[in-house]
């Protein structure tokens, strides 16, 4: 573990001074003014040493010089045009140097300074955690560090001059350095198993103000300045029609996902319980540390948006919905935005509209669970990433790195963001020439932000691997040995189960039920008609495979589909395969653009291919809509008799009040305790009973008494009622349907004496 502390550290060390190599190059530029240098030939490069090596720089730098001579002697038998190129490009070079080298001196001397000064600190809480050697290896670093770093400012203090070119530079410097003092702290307090509430208010301070802190300094260096209200107005005024079809997309998805929110998917599920019962312990303190996870190995920060919905809207299950209504809406906008950047307006409308109504994306942004920001978060980053490296702006890389960092914070299945996020940078660094030569600000900056986000999260997953693979572990069929059991167990060879289980993944698209997993749908993901436009799409994406928008549209598709699909337990999990709704919503607009193509050389009127387009979506939506709202719900597919139990059970103890006690007759099939009972009523006590408990049961006299049974142990009730006569029995039927689901047998208090 003191290994792994180490890496950390050292990591924000790098990124730290590496930032700080930033503020050189910017004050390069403000030295040089506007007039380009030409860089200089390798015989006037400049050989720097840090001061801890100050005895070693001395002799390098005589053998350079002595080097240099005898090269620069060599070129003065060269031809006149050739000897003025050089004189002019050693002028050049002679006054970068006299330039570029004393400033870049005393910012060196000066981190070289508040590196010491760091590590000495890190290394006395080291001491402190009495990891004594790790803590005395850093302090014999860091404390003769120290003393030649003084002994360097002493001897050559920095001028008037350079206080003067440093100075517009402070604010940010500091910045940075704060940035790294607070991750550092933040990093051992994540790892301190010591927890208190202080600790952990602290961690969050620490990390918010370290988010802060490098936010500013980078909005600081680049000189950025927010989008005045009048440009925004403007640009809607010159974009009207777009802004106007756009907005009502928005609009109609917004309502469509609102109405009937909490009548349907009937029953209310117990997950979406579990994450509200985990909000509340959020907001009453009993979870402090945003740090660690709770429910489903989540960690705690996911909590955060339905604590913040339970505000406005109270502790009601359609304050848990709205975060999944929020989320989904904004997933259709963010779709919107990397869309328009890839393909163009019409694209955008066409795959965001689409989404408005698609029963796969609409289900899950009406339940409760955190899956939804799957489509959120995929969208969002690349698109980030994407129009960040076309403006090569530092605030969107910056932004893009902390949305990436983000990602570790929320569903497991959203952590692959992270891999396509660098997967697409390393991408642009193979097929775009120079392109980390051209953008290390950049993507300096998308590291320093990933990294400071992720940090803590990170830090305890590495603190706690077995959390980390929780989820992985379970599911993963090469991890928890399903694939070599499956191959033993049916004679088929690996290759012959793989390909099985690649079949129940992509067909579940067009050609086979979306069964279970918050679904139970009775036809696949898409219509025939969507499915048609949707494999169009598909086979020109591949069409222009190696395209940079191209390649990661299919990378990102076919990697959710491996790791979340035919390598996991039990495929196609709707769950798993929620990354997949924005490429889907691409696929079906890139193959209506295709046929619009092929209509447009058939000489038919833009306006009229326009037309059909429009006409595509309304057929699509009125398709999802129509079975959704229509047979999927009248058909009761999405019912489940225990959580249907939990939850109407939970209303009538609600009804009854907190003075009654609650009793269940329901092993092994459902439990008391079960989620959506205990967040509708959390004070009421709550009771599990068998054959076995009705001899000793006895009641309070003072507390109404509820007893439930579900219909298979009816006649463990009827001894409850002759034991405890003189209550009211009840017999409740489902919801949809004749069938009973459970009997009821209430006792009001005072009365509940035999």
């Amino acid at each position: 573990m003191s290994f792994l502390n180490i890496i950390l550290i050292a990591a924000i060390i790098i990124i730290a001074i590496y930032l700080d190599w930033l503020l050189i190059k910017w004050l390069r530029k403000k030295k040089q003014g506007a007039v380009k240098i030409n860089p200089a030939p390798k015989q006037k490069k400049e050989f720097f040493v840090y001061p801890l090596f100050s005895a070693i720089k001395q002799k390098i730098t005589s053998l350079i010089n002595r080097w240099k001579d005898r090269k620069t002697a060599a070129l003065e038998t060269e031809a006149d045009g050739s000897s003025q190129q050089v004189s002019q490009t050693q002028k050049q070079s002679g006054v970068f140097s006299t330039m570029s080298l004393p400033i870049r001196n005393t910012i060196l001397r000066i981190l070289g300074f508040i590196l010491s000064a760091v590590l000495t600190i890190v290394g006395i809480m080291f001491m402190r955690r009495q990891e004594i050697t790790t803590g005395v290896i850093i302090l014999v670093i860091a404390l003769p560090l120290f003393l030649l770093a003084v002994r360097s400012i002493e001897k050559t203090p920095p001028t008037d001059e350079e206080f003067a070119l440093l100075k517009p530079y402070l604010i940010p410097g500091l910045m940075f350095l704060a940035t790294v003092g607070l991750t550092v702290t933040l990093i051992f307090n994540v790892t301190d198993y010591a927890r208190t509430k202080q600790l952990d208010y602290a961690g969050t301070v620490e990390w918010l103000l370290s988010i802060f802190c490098l936010a500013f300094g980078i909005l600081w260096v680049s000189k950025w300045k927010p989008i005045q209200p009048r440009e925004a107005w403007e640009w809607i005024k010159a974009n009207k029609i777009e802004f106007g079809l756009a907005a009502t997309v928005m609009l109609a998805a917004l309502i469509v996902r609102m109405v009937y929110l909490t009548d349907h998917p009937y029953p209310w599920s117990g997950d979406e319980a579990s994450v509200g019962l985990d909000a509340v312990r959020t907001m009453n303190g009993s979870i402090t540390n945003l740090f660690d996870t709770s429910w489903s190995g989540q960690p705690n920060v996911s909590f955060l948006p339905t604590a913040f919905s339970m505000i406005i809207f109270g502790k009601t299950m359609f304050a848990i919905k709205m975060v999944s209504v929020i989320t989904g809406t904004l997933s259709i906008l963010a779709l919107y935005f990397l869309a328009r950047e890839w393909f163009g307006v019409e694209i955008a409308l066409i795959s965001s509209a689409f989404l408005v109504a698609y029963p796969f994306h609409l289900q899950f942004s009406r339940i409760g669970v955190d899956n939804i920001f799957d489509s959120l978060m995929a969208p969002l980053v690349i698109w980030l990433i994407f129009r960040a490296a076309r403006l090569k702006s530092l605030p969107l890389y910056l932004l893009a790195g902390i949305t990436t960092g983000l990602t570790i914070y929320t569903y497991v299945g959203t952590r692959l963001v992270v891999a396509m996020a660098i997967g697409t940078i390393v991408y642009f660094a193979i097929r775009q020439k120079d392109y980390l030569k051209t953008n290390l600000p950049q993507l300096g900056t998308y590291l320093a932000g990933l990294f400071v986000t992720a940090a803590p999260m990170a830090t305890f997953f590495i603190k706690r691997p077995e959390l980390f693979m929780t989820r992985l572990g379970q599911e993963g069929i090469f991890l928890n040995g399903w694939l070599a059991s499956q191959v033993e167990q049916t004679g088929q060879s690996a290759l012959q189960v793989l390909l099985e289980q690649f079949s129940k993944t992509t067909l579940v698209f067009f050609a086979q039920n979306a069964g279970s997993n918050f679904l139970n749908f009775d036809r696949p993901y898409l219509t025939t008609l969507g499915a048609v436009f949707f494999l169009i799409g598909l086979a020109a994406a591949f069409r222009y495979f190696f395209e940079e928008r191209y390649f990661i549209l299919q990378m990102w598709f076919w990697s959710v589909m491996t790791l979340g699909g035919f390598l996991t337990l039990s495929p196609p999990a709707n769950t798993r395969l929620l990354m997949t709704i924005p490429v889907t919503g691409l696929f079906i607009a890139l193959g209506a653009m295709q046929i619009s193509k092929v209509l447009l050389n058939l000489k038919f009127k833009r306006t009229w291919v326009y037309g059909l387009n429009f006409l595509l979506i309304i057929a699509l939506s009125y398709q999802d809509l129509s079975f959704y709202f229509g047979s999927y719900w009248q058909g009761r597919f999405f019912q489940d008799a225990s959580g249907e139990l939990g939850m109407e059970t939970g209303l009538e103890l609600q009804k009854l009040g907190e003075e009654y006690d609650y009793y269940l007759f329901g092993l092994p099939r459902v439990f008391a305790e079960f989620p959506t009972t205990d967040f509708l009523t959390p004070n009421n006590p709550k009771f599990d009973l068998n054959a076995e408990s009705i001899p000793e049961l006895s009641l309070n006299p003072k507390r109404g008494a509820f007893f439930v049974a579900i219909p298979e142990n009816q006649d463990l009730l009827q001894q409850v009622m002759e034991k405890f006569p003189g209550g009211t029995h009840e017999a409740i039927k489902r919801r949809m349907d004749s069938e009973v689901l459970y009997y009821a047998y209430i006792l009001p208090p005072k009365t509940s004496n035999p």
